[in-house]
């Protein structure tokens, strides 16, 4: 049950961590969000790292955090991209299908779930793809790029994937402590967005904006970038205990569940309405946690 409810609180963390960094993106570059929010989590971590004397990995979990840094940092990176150009409510549950491979290979390596863990799991996975089949429309939405939506759901199948591969890699990492893997991985992934920055910088790229919340104060930039970072750091943490005291299989479901808070959060304060099939999702996502909880 523990292990559960850390999953569940790591995919609330998650889900308002993208809301504020996709909302974040819409008005800064996507690579200025990467660094600038990342940077703030490696603070926190670094905090909790010292407060809790934990040790520092090495050998096999070192690189195991090493590399679910590298992924993970290309994939929000991804992420962020396909939220400031597209549909909120239709990137997220697209992205949290990356689910799917750490499932796929806790089951090759004989993880046994049993059958209500399955049909949880199946029920759970399935009402994420429900969630992102119909787009929503947001009230302020003034116009709309097709190519720029089909270029959002390639980067949220990307991220997806990159996602997915960050669980099965930082479940090995907590095997050498949990905060120690979570620091290396946040350093890991603060290099590599500075890489980014730095790449996008000399390109001079940019991240064209669609519809835009009103107003953007320097206190505001901070506030959400610091937000999303801190709570980004914060899941990670919650999803390394989970998957510490479960099967992979368990803990990466019910933490890919982030999408319904995300979506939630989008409706609230983004005016983004779900269709139908997407509220069934919602409903059969939260009942094949139930299932999974129960099993």
């Amino acid at each position: 049950m523990i292990a559960t409810l850390l999953a569940l609180a790591s995919a609330c963390s998650w889900g308002i961590s993208d809301f504020l960094g996709g909302l974040m993106s819409r008005r800064l570059p996507t690579t200025t969000v990467m660094v600038t929010s990342q940077a703030f989590g490696l603070v926190g971590i670094s905090v909790a790292f010292l407060a809790t004397g934990s040790a520092i990995p090495d050998g096999a979990p070192m690189a195991y955090a090493v590399a679910a840094g590298a992924v993970g940092a290309v994939g929000l990176a991804a992420f962020y991209h396909a939220l400031a150009t597209g549909m909120v409510s239709l990137v997220a549950p697209i992205a949290a299908t990356g689910a799917i491979v750490p499932v796929a290979v806790g089951l090759l390596e004989g993880e046994a779930v049993g059958i209500y863990g399955m049909v949880g799991i199946a029920a759970a996975i399935l009402g994420v793809i429900l969630a992102s089949v119909s787009p929503s429309t947001p009230k302020d939405i003034t116009t709309f790029d097709s190519a720029g939506h089909l270029q959002s759901i390639a980067l949220a199948i990307v991220a997806a994937m990159l996602f997915g591969a960050y669980f099965a890699l930082f479940a090995r990492a907590t095997t050498g402590g949990l905060f120690g893997a979570a620091l290396f991985q946040r350093v890991t992934s603060v290099s590599a967005a500075m890489v980014m920055w730095l790449v996008a910088r000399r390109s001079h790229a940019t991240v064209p904006a669609t519809y835009l919340p009103t107003g953007l104060t320097l206190r505001t930039a901070v506030a959400g970038l610091a937000g999303a970072g801190v709570l980004d750091v914060t899941a990670n943490v919650l999803y390394g205990g989970a998957s510490m005291q479960d099967l992979l299989s368990i803990s990466s479901v019910l933490s890919s569940l982030y999408p319904v808070i995300t979506v939630l959060m989008a409706r609230l304060f983004l005016g983004e309405r779900l269709a139908g099939v997407q509220g069934a999702g919602v409903v059969l996502a939260l009942a094949g946690t139930t299932l999974i909880a129960a099993r």
